[in-house]
């Protein structure tokens, strides 16, 4: 509805319209600065601004266009907000959850997460994670279909290190996942140290990979255990995290294929061959020259790479984007293989992949710096998290253990989230634990906290919403706040940045809870027109948070 009043505005500015935008420390809805047309009229811009606002007054019709006057420089156009705040409302309690929802009708892969196997899932993968589901929810939200791809090192260098950790250890008996997880972590350290400081375990090492590569039967029937080990790991972590994926590739599956690709692509000139390696000689285009086959003859996770995208587009019909959700070490990387892709195939690659970056991300010190200079683990933050909240908040409450430990396990995953999801994907994180929880502030937890008083609200009153509300000043706000929803949702999807989202849901959470301390709503005399406000407001933070991956809580 605000839309249509955008429009009757342009209308009555005409060709002056280019100039128009939405001012923001000023109380009108859209304001044209004078200052363009005052340098090609040759006037005072104050005077041109008083010129316009009687001209355009006079012209105007529209009812959605309450009032236009000068103010200084600038032409200021009101909205009437009554008529297009009832609009809404109506569009909100019509559509509940699916209010704001887009018609974008693309196919679209969103590949992240990528775990490797035999290794723990670390603070970097739960960003990746995070940002890749909630990603996927806002294009689907917007109207397009959404393949969940999760690629995972499954051979390669790091788990012949781990192989050879365990056959130093020796296989045990084990009486949970948690300690086959803690075996593989420990064979994989030592493995890995070994490599750096013991040439023949490098030379028994470097002979395992080749032998993984080969499916030599003497190494598969361990590899295929522990492989599982890693992936029922992963599942676990998936669940708890509300994701899951349509397609799992895995590198044991892409490079025999990609070997005999980066061999077509030499045939093509798009590879050359440089003392016995396959490789891309990106220089020429302002990229780093990457290696696809190296002089062992093994395929690199390049070549790797170009198998994979033949895979992503060949199962789901034709794709219109694939987003590769992975951190900046990898920009050289992307750069060269989406390159090699589009030469092998323009029509099928070309201006259809994109590598969205995720910072890094590292923890404040506090009472987790135990954990500072080492591998932080996804599910020991989550824990610990949890652990917060039980003691902080919810241990006192007359809650049932149960309860306890689910309402704990909801606010912990929506403070890891949205920590990570509130900053600029592209940027580092040092995540604050102590702030992450907190019920006030920048939170997931306060967006839960807001959305549980809404409700409690509702709950409350024994009274029907209305069906229509006289807005008054105060209130206008927040109806501005919720019409904003189906636009941000579009340039969330279109800039692929959730932070766009979080802020618009924390801003939105901050009007309410100040009219929530202004105003009473149960036994008000207003109650019914008030009660539609508070339901608008439920039910959009319920769909944005649902979009962000954090579930709603109706008690805390």
């Amino acid at each position: 509805m605000f839309n249509k009043f955008r429009m009757q505005v342009k209308k009555l500015c005409g060709t002056h319209a280019v100039h128009l935008e939405v001012p923001r420390n000023q109380e009108a809805d859209i304001a044209l600065p004078c200052f363009p047309l005052a340098k090609t009229l040759h006037k005072d811009p104050v005077k041109i601004a008083l010129e316009l606002a009687e001209s355009f007054s006079k012209k105007n019709k529209s009812k959605l266009v309450k009032t236009i006057s000068a103010s200084g420089p600038y032409v200021n156009f009101y909205a009437d907000w009554n008529t297009i705040g009832n609009e809404i409302v109506r569009d909100i309690l019509k559509n509940k959850e699916n209010y704001g929802r887009g018609k974008a009708k693309e196919k679209i892969i969103v590949e992240f997460a990528h775990p490797n196997t035999h290794k723990l899932f670390h603070i970097g993968h739960l960003r990746n994670i995070t940002v890749g589901e909630t990603l996927s929810r806002i294009l689907e939200f917007s109207g397009s279909n959404v393949i969940r791809a999760n690629y995972q090192g499954d051979v390669g260098l790091h788990i012949a290190k781990c192989l050879y950790g365990i056959r130093l250890k020796g296989m045990k008996k084990f009486s949970s996942l948690d300690e086959k997880i803690r075996f593989l972590g420990g064979a994989y350290a030592r493995g890995s140290s070994l490599y750096e400081e013991d040439e023949n375990a490098r030379k028994e090492i470097i002979e395992l990979n080749r032998k993984l590569y080969e499916k030599d039967p003497n190494i598969m029937k361990l590899w295929k255990e522990t492989r599982k080990w890693s992936l029922e790991y992963f599942d676990r972590i998936y669940k708890r995290l509300y994701t899951s994926f349509d397609r799992l590739y895995f590198e044991s599956e892409v490079a025999a294929p990609g070997l005999k690709i980066a061999k077509q692509a030499l045939k093509k000139g798009v590879l050359t061959e440089s003392e016995g390696a396959l490789i891309f000689d990106g220089e020429k285009y302002g990229m780093d020259k990457r290696v696809f086959v190296n002089q062992l003859g093994f395929p690199t996770y390049e070549a790797k790479e170009l198998a994979l995208a033949e895979l992503e587009f060949s199962e789901f019909g034709k794709i219109d984007k694939c987003v590769h959700v992975a951190g900046p070490e990898q920009a050289s990387f992307f750069a060269g293989t989406l390159k090699v892709q589009e030469q092998l195939n323009p029509k099928k690659f070309g201006g259809r992949q994109f590598h969205l970056v995720y910072g890094w991300v590292s923890l404040k010190e506090g009472k987790m710096s135990s954990r500072l200079g080492k591998v932080i683990e996804g599910e020991w933050l989550l824990d610990e998290l949890k652990k917060e909240v039980l003691e902080q908040y919810l241990n006192k409450q007359k809650y049932n253990e149960k309860a306890k430990s689910d309402i704990a396990e909801a606010i912990a995953i929506a403070a890891a989230k949205y920590y990570m999801l509130k900053i600029e994907p592209v940027k580092d994180i040092l995540f604050d634990a102590a702030q992450a929880i907190s019920f006030e502030g920048d939170t997931g937890p306060y967006l839960q906290y807001t959305y549980a008083r809404a409700r409690s609200i509702l709950q409350k009153s024994r009274k029907k919403p209305s069906k229509k509300i006289i807005f008054e000043n105060d209130e206008i706000p927040i109806i501005k706040k919720i019409s904003g929803f189906p636009w941000i949702i579009k340039k969330s999807a279109h800039e692929m940045k959730p932070n766009y989202l979080a802020k618009y849901l924390f801003e939105l959470a901050t009007l309410f809870n100040e009219f929530y301390h202004a105003k009473r709503v149960v036994g008000a005399e207003r109650e019914e027109e008030l009660l539609v406000l508070v339901s608008c407001v439920a039910i959009v933070l319920r769909t944005g948070m649902g979009l962000l991956g954090i579930k709603p809580l109706e008690r805390m």
